[in-house]
């Protein structure tokens, strides 16, 4: 490369162009195209550059120093340059291009060209003009000629050495490359070449390379490359009918995808290989190529019925031969005789039945055999003798049945054997005694078992890596697969295998994966896994290394897979998870396609008949389980219309304890079962009628009475009775609340944190709840039937008299008498006798969502002035730890009034609505009304009980918001004398008050 010759005005530029930016954009007046770019400096022989980006009127140039790219766009046309890789693309969108100089007399390796017109003048002006001197590698693409290749298109381009042009429409003429004249490599593809004239190639002496591939040529002269040192030629994908070249140094040659029908090779004595590929030779010459150096041939896709005697005879550098999809039925005995030194053979994809007994007989140095996809039956251990180096020999997609005794033994070196969709059904131990293997592919077979006469069909597979046995009918992993120390990858998927043992994976243990994927696996039994896992040698860090991985779409979701469960739901010690690695996606054979991964553990059970113990009692009647997860005993004899309940109960020295349902059958009474080990018994939705609870099981924790015909427990002491219940339900039953009940209510308050319904156990044809009932409450004296009688007369006479009087002031008693409470004039008290031991003056029941109500205006309201009131409220005077049905009756017995406040979250609570029962019951024992009820909110009358709905449509309540609000409350308050003589303080009355409405 010569030395850039810089011009005064280049130098004088750079000053400037040393503080341009990275990328400059600038405006170049005086050009009329293309980029101005003023490149290199040569510095010991190589190309440094100071790229500038002269001005035009016309173009922009993009400037890239770090990168020595510039560049430049005149209108849709482009030129770029990468001077490290020593590149540059001209793109021409226009056939009117006026070239000017952009470059600094450079050297360059190669040019690209595309879309531009080829001129007359040839493309050394065009270099030249552009700057450039020399050129070795010239790419032309999709360029514009007007007529033939002209000689003058390539005149003075002596140092091109490499010319590629393609996508342009060429005639080629004797005088085309007389400018190119030490061209090595020529490449013409895609040029829809049809002609190829004699002389076109003489003056290339320097050419090696030769590609006409893709074209139309139909025909080509056997001197046409004479005297040329050619030495790889394409004529690949053409119309070639017959081919017979001279040319001498020819090495490689490609004539694939023609329609040729017969070939000459003999004056090609260099010849090296051949590809054939697609093309309609029938048959060839004896010895076609016994002239020839051929080390490899490659004649694919063709119908190649007959071949010749000698066809690859005394062929002694002959390496590859590749004879794939041929249609070929048989081959000649003597077909590579004396051609010692072939090392790959294949004849796959052909029609033979078999190869002839000596066919190999030279072969000893073959490495690869492929005889796949063809008609053999029958594997012949002559056959196969000589070929002592043989290390890849695939079978595959034959007819063999099997591989008879030392079928294989000769083949000492072998390392990989294919024998994938044959119909082999066994192997005797012999057949496979080729101890190098590596690899064993026997997938899509018709193996069962790799058992034969005792043996284990792999004993001598001792190197052997990986094996691939999938897609066949095995259904057991045999214990010689434990000698098979080197195997990393076993491919045992598509099998038959319904069950997975421990005993099977010690067998595989030492392999790092192992695919047992889409087997009908039913069971795997891992119930000795952690003894195996801990009886293992170190080093531990190489346990987690191996992996299995299981699917399957049958498998028993019941507790028959319980430890795999446990070892999926990591319930086992970390050590076993160390030892073993099991992906899965195994399915229920229940219908529904569950995931045995996300069945619950505790729910897996088995039928009782699979419970291994001799001495279990067995079950008759029911459906009878085992559950390992607590090892419990179910015995599920629900809607069965029993009428009477077993006696017999399933039992086991082995299990923990038994469940027994009863549920929804008519049985009225129930046996003894005081000394059976019954942790749960359901007796829900039958027709029991009584209840020994003395003849309940001693150890039972969850009973179920509910939806009976029960009126009441019987039992007095109530002492060492269900020491272990934790759940109890007893509504829906008849039970009935007077004198008899007091053993049922005492019952109830012992296990009252015990029962799971106890807001729903209520009396026999009443909605009051039998948890706020106290045995004093239900056994009052009943009163005598005439003094009734009596009585009932005096209050209906009494009454006719007091209704009239009433009727007089009826519509203003209240109003009278609040005013005269507020002036301080006391309506006569008769109560103050009776009330004069009470503790409080009112106690505030409410729900504690209402408590801020309670806390920041009722208490202070009423506890405050000169008139105070005495409370009794549940966070400040109930004893912590107390009952607290008890603690509700001693509040209401200890109170003068009771204060209801009455809300919707007052109706929401089940405490609130037992302290209203509570004070409406004392209230009626003493006849006096004791209760005042403060609505609070909206209210449905929807939501009331129907013992507060009929309390309020028969009295006065307070409306909170209401403009008398306190002066009705005190005054329904307990009247003391004393606030006679005291002056009335001021009532504050909130000034935020909720409005009320009762619907």
């Amino acid at each position: 490369m010569r030395p850039s010759h810089r011009s005064i005005d280049s130098d004088a530029h750079t000053e400037f162009v040393e503080e341009m930016p990275l990328f400059a954009y600038h405006r170049l007046p005086k050009m009329n195209w293309f980029m101005h770019i003023i490149i290199l400096q040569v510095l010991l022989g190589q190309v440094l550059s100071d790229l500038l980006c002269l001005s035009s009127d016309k173009c922009t140039c993009k400037h890239d120093i770090y990168n020595e790219e510039i560049q430049v766009a005149c209108g849709l046309s482009t030129v770029e340059s990468n001077l490290i890789e020593s590149i540059i693309k001209i793109e021409c969108n226009s056939d009117k291009i006026q070239w000017e100089q952009h470059f600094d007399q450079i050297d360059i390796k190669t040019l690209h060209y595309a879309k531009c017109l080829l001129s007359d003048t040839g493309i050394h002006q065009t270099i030249s003009t552009l700057g450039i001197n020399k050129v070795q590698t010239l790419k032309l693409v999709s360029m514009k000629l007007d007529g033939s290749l002209k000689n003058t298109y390539f005149l003075n381009l002596e140092s091109v050495q490499t010319l590629d042009i393609s996508l342009t429409k060429l005639i080629l003429t004797n005088e085309s490359f007389e400018g190119t004249p030490h061209l090595t490599k020529l490449y013409l593809r895609q040029n829809y070449l049809e002609e190829i004239p004699e002389g076109v190639f003489k003056p290339l002496t320097h050419l090696e390379i030769l590609d006409l591939g893709d074209n139309k040529i139909t025909k080509i002269n056997s001197d046409v490359f004479y005297g040329i040192p050619l030495k790889g030629l394409n004529l690949d994908s053409n119309y070639l009918t017959s081919l017979d070249l001279n040319a001498k140094s020819l090495k490689h040659l490609d004539v694939a995808n023609n329609r040729i029908t017969s070939i000459t090779v003999g004056r090609l004595n260099q010849l090296l290989d051949i590809s054939l590929n697609k093309n309609f030779l029938v048959t060839m010459p004896d010895q076609t190529f016994k002239n020839t150096s051929l080390e490899s041939i490659r004649f694919s896709y063709g119908n190649f019925s007959t071949i010749p005697h000698n066809f690859l005879t005394n062929l002694d550098r002959l390496l590859s031969v590749y004879l794939r999809s041929l249609n070929i039925e048989r081959v000649p005995e003597n077909m590579i005789w004396n051609s010692s030194n072939i090392t790959e053979l294949s004849l796959t994809s052909n029609r033979l039945n078999e190869l002839p007994v000596m066919f190999f007989r030279d072969a000893g140095k073959m490495k690869l055999l492929d005889l796949s996809n063809n008609r053999i039956e029958n594997i012949n251990r002559e056959l196969l003798r000589p070929l002592i180096h043989l290390e890849t020999l695939n079978l595959s997609n034959n007819l063999i049945v099997q591989i008879n005794h030392y079928g294989l033994r000769f083949l000492r070196n072998l390392k990989y054997l294919n024998l994938e969709r044959n119909r082999i059904t066994n192997f005797e131990r012999e057949a496979l005694n080729v101890p190098k293997l590596k690899t064993l592919k026997l997938a899509y077979n018709k193996i069962s078992n790799l058992i034969s006469n005792h043996s284990f069909s792999l004993h001598y597979l001792e190197n052997v890596e990986t094996i691939d046995l999938s897609n066949n009918f095995i259904n057991c992993i045999d214990p010689g697969w434990v000698n098979l120390v080197k195997l990393i990858n076993i491919n045992l998927s598509s099998n038959n295998f319904t069950v997975l043992r421990v005993q099977d994976i010690q067998y595989i243990n030492e392999i790092v994966k192992t695919n047992l994927n889409n087997n009908p696996l039913e069971e795997i039994d891992l119930s000795s896994l952690e003894i195996f896992a801990r009886a293992q040698r170190p080093p531990y860090n190489f346990w987690n290394n191996r992996q299995i991985n299981l699917s399957s779409d049958k498998f028993i979701c019941d507790c028959r897979n319980y430890e795999f469960a446990r070892f999926l739901h990591n319930q086992m010690p970390k050590i076993v998870y160390k030892f073993l690695q099991i992906e899965q996606k195994l399915i229920c054979n229940d219908g529904l396609h569950t995931e045995f991964s996300n069945v619950n553990i505790e729910s897996l059970t088995c039928d009782w008949k699979l419970f291994n113990d001799v001495n279990k009692t067995d079950c008759f009647e029911c459906e009878c389980t085992y559950r390992p997860h607590d090892n419990s005993a179910l015995m599920n004899c629900s809607n069965r219309n029993l009428i009477l309940a077993p006696e017999v109960i399933i039992s086991s020295r082995n299990v923990n304890y038994t469940e027994l349902n009863l549920r929804n059958n008519s049985i009225t009474k129930l046996p003894n079962y005081e000394h059976l080990n019954i942790k749960k018994l359901d007796v829900g939705y039958n027709n029991l009628n009584t209840i020994n609870i003395t003849q309940l099981p001693k150890n039972l924790m969850e009973l179920h009475l509910e939806n009976n015909n029960l009126t009441m427990i019987s039992e007095t002491n109530l002492n060492n009775t269900l020491p272990n219940i934790n759940i109890l339900t007893m509504n829906s039953n008849s039970w009935i609340c007077d004198c008899d009940s007091k053993n049922t209510i005492n019952f109830i308050h012992k296990y009252s944190s015990k029962i799971f319904d106890l807001a729903n156990i209520t009396c026999h044809q009443s909605s009051t709840l039998l948890y706020t009932l106290t045995a004093e409450e239900v056994c009052q004296e009943k009163l005598n039937t005439s003094t009734i009688i009596v009585v009932s007369m005096f209050l209906a006479v009494f009454s006719l008299v007091l209704g009239l009087l009433w009727i007089l002031y009826s519509n203003n008693k209240t109003k009278i008498k609040i005013w005269l409470y507020s002036h301080n004039i006391t309506w006569p008290i008769s109560e103050e006798s009776l009330d004069q031991d009470k503790k409080y003056d009112a106690f505030i029941s409410f729900s504690h969502k209402d408590e801020e109500l309670v806390a920041k205006h009722l208490v202070p309201g009423l506890e405050g002035g000169s008139s105070p009131f005495k409370l009794c409220l549940h966070y400040r005077d109930w004893v912590v730890g107390d009952w607290i049905p008890a603690q509700i009756a001693r509040s209401v017995d200890e109170s003068r009034r009771t204060i209801i406040v009455l809300s919707k979250h007052f109706l929401e609570s089940v405490w609130g609505r037992t302290e209203f029962r509570t004070a409406y019951s004392s209230a009626l024992n003493e006849r006096r009304s004791r209760i005042i009820v403060i609505l609070y909110g909206d209210i449905s009358t929807k939501d009331l009980d129907p013992e507060l709905k009929a309390y309020l449509s028969m009295n006065t309540y307070i409306k909170w918001g209401d403009s008398w609000f306190w002066e009705k409350l005190r005054y329904a308050l307990p009247h003391r004398p004393e606030t006679k003589h005291k002056t009335r303080a001021k009532i504050i009355v909130p000034d935020k008050l909720n409005s009320v409405l009762l619907t």
